[in-house]
């Protein structure tokens, strides 16, 4: 025997020292054999010598070009990851036999590998020509697939491995990742759980099953998927950061932020897990840690778009507007068709109190991704701030036809809808809005509910899924000990009281509320007023700022930071004027500042939340027997929930009829309230009122004009001369209260009444007609009327109430009389009796803040009217509770 041939059978037994020794002896002899060279660069490669293989390889190949040595070369290559030199090895093996599967497989490897899925492609099918049994081949052609984004070709791929190798785990994961792609999430779970099922230990698997639930909106399964995933596999950061993602889905918000903090720690310069971190933090109110860790993404990836966008909505969530802005158009100078880019800048402009620009910036969005529902819900928003109700009608719209089923797009619309008097379809909107909150839907305005013909039921539902949202990453603050047991005060002994608004400015609430605030007794109360509006520089701004012993700006502040300021601030009672109204910051409340929290004036209704103690009412907005729709225990003052401003100035002059497009002639009914409160219901009975009333007119506010064209379009419906629509333009408030002497009767409207819009013309002289309602929206001109002593302009009933509006105006001297009692009424009777309020209001604070201090829960309070001017006194309820 040959030395060659005992060298061959030594490479055959596995002996390679051996073979090696044989192969150097044969080459002794015959240096230039190509067999040889072959043979003992493949002995070399499997010692672990891949360099002298390769050597050997080439020398072999300059004297002999031979597909066996092509593919034993090509494999060297692999074998030090030099996927590059590999593919021109296999090419130049199909050079020599262009139909070798080998050579095929070999170069569709490399070039695979190269990330050149695209060039793989034909030569895992032409291998598949061939050898269709293959499922290892079926299985890398579906990963080429997937990379290039054909993934129902790449499950087909997938699938026949799976058909060919049943017991093959890795198959079904792959067609598991594949069908997840294609949105065949329980298709996918199943082909996951196949792969478990042979393969438990694989934490790749879970990771991607993990993912998948976690689409799937199943966080409790996929928190428990992830963490088997690090269990199996602690040292993959990608696991890491899955079960970051469950958990933060899961809203368990510390342990996302550990996962994550894992995964930054296994890479440290994966700006991903960095990014990840930073999101953790975000959604722990952490913003300024989020900051730092979006800055650490950016140093290791300046080029990171999502990091980018990230940091700029952080930066917002900061109240730091002017950093947002400028990231989001750094990273839009680079990517001008960046969309989300867009509608983030959007984004921020709007929370900027920028609405016009910020629904210039939004258009641009949504011209760039027209199918984006975000993006148009957005901008109907922003048109919304911007005042704009038919753009913002119309993006909500194009989102519904998006997204059928778009809660918050459903509400937008039909709230801006009534804004313009636009009814078409209107009642169909409602019903469907109403069925949605009714099936415990996400993401519908409460105030949006309130005009609907909505139940107290309806409406503490909306509430309650509302308020979740916002305590979401609210935290709780420390306050200073304290509070918690006894008043916190600086050695004065007085009650502190802070006041949280966005209203502190010429604003219907603030005209309403500044008189009462100036009316507290300083030596039993200290006030606070946080301010989180914008500063309009307006007279009623600056006499809140004089009129209230502090006045602290907290607009520039974040949420949390907020609280903390309250809560440092020892405040004993943080009274909640704006609830779930424009620029509410409800997320203050969340995190407890204060160890009795109130909600009162700004909202009709219950926030729903379990960290708002009680709500400020009286026995006619809530009635007896209605407590349990309140989340809130309920405070009855004896009177009237509202206070007025006895200051609130009245122009001396009277614009003539002409002025205000009046008739010289005829009975003037008018209504100044809002036009989202008018209904087609109301409007029926308005227009069969006028049909009574021959010349009369009835006189509306429009701040749209589309307002005024569409109900000249719902009279002529009705059979109204347009003439007998006459439509106010906004005027300085002293003004407008002095128009209120040209009209004879203030018709209210119904679900919702009219609020400050009756204070103003009872103030002004002018008697109101209401029909009470089911709800506290529907009964507030009802307690306003019982306050100013006109108890019979209260009726039940559309009947009544369309009779009761015809009678008056046909019976001038009834009319009078009522208007000479309203006068007279007016500087005694307790609607206007603003020290009397506040001292209720007074009395109802120390009752709250005697049980809390008693260690008590909160519990319904009715403060009695006050004895021969004497101090009212509070009785605690004991038979109701919320």
């Amino acid at each position: 025997m040959t030395s060659f041939a005992r060298a061959v059978a030594a490479e055959n037994a596995g002996r390679l020292e051996e073979a090696r020794a044989g192969y150097l002896d044969a080459l002794r002899t015959e240096p230039q054999n190509p067999a040889v060279l072959h043979r003992l660069g493949a002995v070399e490669l499997r010692l672990g010598n891949p360099r002298d293989a390769v050597s050997l390889f080439q020398k072999s190949l300059a004297i002999a070009k031979d597909l066996e040595v092509y593919l034993d070369f090509g494999a060297a290559m692999a074998g030090m990851a030099r996927w590059d030199a590999a593919a021109t090895v296999y090419a130049a093996a199909l050079r020599v036999a262009p139909a070798s599967a080998d050579a095929h497989y070999g170069l569709a490897m490399a070039l695979h590998r190269q990330g050149r899925p695209q060039d793989a492609e034909p030569h895992y099918r032409e291998v598949l020509a061939s050898f269709s049994h293959l499922g290892e081949v079926h299985n890398n052609l579906g990963v080429a697939l997937q990379d290039l984004g054909r993934f129902a070709e790449a499950a087909a791929a997938h699938r026949e491995a799976a058909r060919i190798d049943p017991a093959d785990a890795a198959s079904w994961s792959k067609l598991g990742v594949a069908l997840h792609a294609i949105g065949q999430g329980a298709e996918a779970e199943a082909a996951f759980r196949k792969a478990l099922g042979l393969a438990p230990q694989d934490a790749d698997c879970w990771h991607n099953l993990s993912g998948l639930l976690e689409a799937g909106g199943r966080p409790a399964e996929a928190l428990a998927a992830g963490r088997l995933a690090v269990a199996l596999d602690p040292g993959s950061a990608r696991n890491w950061l899955a079960l970051g993602n469950a958990a933060g889905a899961a809203r368990r918000l510390e342990e996302a932020w550990r996962a994550t903090s894992a995964a930054a720690r296994l890479e440290p310069s994966n700006p991903a897990a960095r990014n990840n971190v930073a999101s953790a933090l975000q959604e722990l109110g952490r913003w300024h840690d989020a900051v730092a860790e979006y800055r650490a993404a950016l140093a290791l990836q300046p080029d990171f778009p999502v990091a980018e966008i990230n940091l700029a909505q952080a930066l917002s969530g900061l109240r730091e507007a002017d950093g947002a802005l400028a990231v989001l158009r750094a990273l839009l100078a680079r990517q001008p068709a960046n969309g989300e880019a867009w509608r983030r800048l959007g984004s921020v402009l709007a929370e900027a109190v920028r609405p016009d620009a910020a629904v210039a910036v939004l258009r641009k969005a949504v011209a760039l991704a027209p199918g984006e529902p975000d993006a148009l819900a957005d901008l109907a928003m922003a048109a919304a701030m911007a005042g704009w109700s038919m753009q913002s009608a119309d993006a909500c719209r194009r989102v519904l036809r998006l997204v059928p089923g778009h809660a918050a797009a459903l509400g937008q619309l039909v709230h801006q809808q009534r804004l313009l008097c636009d009814w078409r379809d209107l009642d169909g909107l409602e019903a469907e809005l109403l069925r949605q909150v009714r099936a415990g839907a996400e993401g519908v305005s409460p105030f949006d509910v309130l005009s609907c013909a909505s139940t107290l039921a309806d409406q503490q539902s909306a509430a309650a899924r509302w308020a979740v949202a916002k305590a979401r990453g609210a935290g709780t603050v420390i306050r200073p000990a304290a509070t918690t047991v006894a008043m916190a005060a600086a050695g004065d002994g007085r009650l502190r009281i802070g006041y949280l608004s966005s209203d502190f400015r010429e604003h219907a609430m603030g005209h309403l509320m500044v008189d009462a605030l100036e009316s507290h007794d300083r030596s039993r109360f200290a006030v606070t007023a946080y301010s989180t509006g914008l500063d309009d520089g307006s007279a009623l701004r600056q006499r809140f700022q004089r009129g209230i012993e502090r006045f602290v700006d907290l607009r520039r502040h974040t949420d949390a930071d907020a609280a903390r300021t309250i809560a440092t601030d020892g405040i004993d009672i943080l009274v909640d004027l704006t609830g779930f109204t424009s620029f509410s910051r409800t997320s203050i409340l969340a995190a407890r500042p204060a160890p009795v929290q109130v909600n009162w004036l700004g909202y009709p209704g219950t926030l729903g939340a379990g960290y708002v103690d009680y709500i400020v009412a009286d026995p006619t907005v809530i009635a007896p027997g209605e407590d349990g729709f309140f989340s809130e225990r309920v405070v009855r003052l004896p009177d009237c929930y509202q206070p007025n401003d006895r200051r609130r100035a009245i122009a001396e002059a009277t614009p003539t009829r002409r002025d205000c497009g009046l008739p010289e002639e005829g009975f003037v009914f008018c209504c100044f309230n809002s036009a989202y409160k008018l209904t087609p219901a109301l409007f029926d009975g308005w227009a069969r009122i006028l049909a009574a009333v021959p010349g009369g007119v009835l006189w509306l506010y429009a701040g749209d004009p589309q307002v005024a064209v569409n109900l000249r379009r719902e009279g002529k419906a009705r059979g109204l001369d347009p003439h007998r629509l006459v439509f106010a333009q906004p005027l300085p408030h002293a003004e407008h209260l002095a128009r209120h002497r040209l009209a004879d009767l203030f018709l209210d409207t119904l679900p919702y009444n009219a609020h400050t819009t009756a204070s103003d013309a009872l103030w002004a002289g002018l008697p109101v007609l209401t029909r009470r309602g089911t709800t506290f929206a529907g009964r507030v001109a009802a307690s306003l009327l019982r306050a100013a002593g006109l108890p019979e302009l209260i009726v039940d009933g559309q009947e009544a109430y369309e009779a009761e509006a015809v009678a008056l105006a046909r019976s001038p001297g009834r009319l009078r009389d009522l208007r000479q009692r309203l006068a007279l009424n007016r500087p005694v009777c307790p609607l206007f009796d603003t020290p009397r309020f506040t001292r209720h209001l007074e009395a109802a604070y120390r009752a709250m803040w005697d049980i809390h201090r008693a260690g008590g829960a909160p519990r319904p309070i009715t403060v009695t009217a006050e004895d021969a001017g004497g101090p009212a006194s509070a009785i605690e309820g004991r038979g109701e509770s919320a």
